[in-house]
């Protein structure tokens, strides 16, 4: 199926926007094979390319931006990659492709506007957060996850725009720093600096409600 661009922009605003997994059609083809379908024309193949990372996405920028922006931006992404399609030069996979494109769309709006884990570990290599909380049994702490989850996400919207999706990426997404570089086009010593910068300003802005929780 060819249609033309403004079609496919709009089955792409068309589609529900969520953390759902979506319904997909072409289960046998791989990324690459769908992006390539894509490029000849066939929108059938970036439409199953959409409906396959769309939650993943979302789930991005809900933590970068916030669940009240995510829509518009995810939305965006995915209209970023079908008309930079031409540009797609299949050296890194489509996924990373879509966080490099993530990553400008997020900049992008800050410049025109003017589950969590190592984030208070001081040690990198420590227990995640969220690998403690999972072996707790006191019913009051295990209560206020939601609310520690929900205080993490607001924290990660005040650091830095260069910091922001890295940091999403290798503690919320478990990428690697090799997949993140690559993803981002940076050097691996700058993207390792800017996960640990970002960890070290989360734990300053969330120091004041780890206090209150021990406090309480």
């Amino acid at each position: 199926m060819e249609d033309g661009p403004a079609d496919v922009e709009s089955t792409i605003a068309s589609f529900p926007i969520g953390r759902r997994a979506l319904e997909t059609f072409l289960p046998d083809f791989s990324d690459e094979d769908l992006i390539s379908r894509a490029r000849a024309g066939d929108s059938d193949a970036f439409g199953e390319f959409v409906q396959r990372h769309m939650p993943a996405v979302h789930r991005w920028m809900a933590r970068a931006v916030g669940e009240e922006d995510a829509d518009d931006m995810t939305q965006d992404v995915f209209l970023r990659a079908y008309r930079g399609l031409s540009r797609f030069r299949a050296q890194a996979p489509p996924r990373a492709w879509l966080a490099a494109i993530a990553d400008n769309a997020i900049k992008n709006k800050y410049r025109s506007r003017s589950r969590f884990r190592r984030i208070f570990a001081s040690d990198p290599s420590s227990d995640t957060l969220e690998d403690r909380a999972a072996i707790r049994s006191d019913p009051e702490e295990d209560a206020g996850m939601s609310e520690s989850r929900a205080s993490v996400h607001g924290a990660l919207r005040k650091l830095p725009i260069d910091f922001r999706l890295p940091v999403v990426l290798r503690d919320l997404e478990d990428w690697s720093y090799e997949e993140i570089a690559a993803s981002l086009g940076l050097p691996l010593g700058t993207v390792k600096s800017r996960i640990a910068r970002g960890r070290g300003q989360l734990r300053a802005i969330l120091a004041p409600f780890v206090e209150a929780r021990r406090s309480s």
